[in-house]
């Protein structure tokens, strides 16, 4: 007896069905969390699964925290405040670029490179605080560069907030390939 072509592809269909143990085979994909600096009170709701967005820069506020160190390396850190409702998280490098007079070989701006540390994400309740760490190098002779400012970008994004710098020339070492003077990821708390 011959079965209509429909049977055929019904019997085959669940043939199938039970060879893979009653379960579908097709992929299914978790939506990861990541974490970025800075934001916007919007972007900083909370996403189906109970994952946390990412920091915007309108979620955040930007300040000058401490400077340590001797006549060597110097470390001064930039403190970022979560000012949302909402918790949020940042994940890597920002950007600090520092400003001041017009550098006859590099120009006015120091655009400072990133250390070879490995970045984690940070979460930021309502009120806490990360930070990024600064190093740099003071002149070894002579009067050096002395930036007037700095303007600091928290990561994955691209608005910046100008902070005051505080003070003390600094040795410019722009394309250098192992500068003394560089940034580290964002790190919880408001120092190292």
């Amino acid at each position: 007896m011959r079965l209509p072509l429909a049977a055929v592809a019904v019997a085959g269909a669940a043939l199938l069905a039970g060879c893979a143990g009653g379960s579908s085979t097709t992929p299914t994909a978790t939506p990861t969390p990541t974490a970025v600096p800075t934001t916007t009170a919007a972007a900083a709701t909370t996403h189906a699964g109970g994952a946390v967005a990412k920091c915007v820069f309108a979620d955040l506020e930007a300040a000058l925290g401490a400077t340590t160190g001797e006549a060597g390396q110097r470390h001064t850190t930039v403190v970022w405040t979560n000012r949302s409702a909402k918790p949020c998280t940042m994940t890597g490098f920002g950007g600090v670029d520092l400003t001041g007079p017009n550098d006859p070989t590099f120009g006015a701006t120091y655009s400072l490179p990133r250390s070879s540390k490995t970045p984690s994400t940070v979460t930021l309740a309502p009120g806490a605080t990360a930070h990024t760490t600064i190093t740099w190098l003071p002149p070894q002779d002579g009067p050096g560069w002395t930036p007037t400012g700095m303007a600091v970008t928290p990561p994955d994004e691209t608005r910046s907030a100008t902070v005051g710098w505080p003070g003390g020339a600094v040795l410019r070492q722009d394309g250098a390939t192992s500068p003394g003077t560089f940034i580290d990821p964002v790190a919880p708390g408001s120092q190292s």
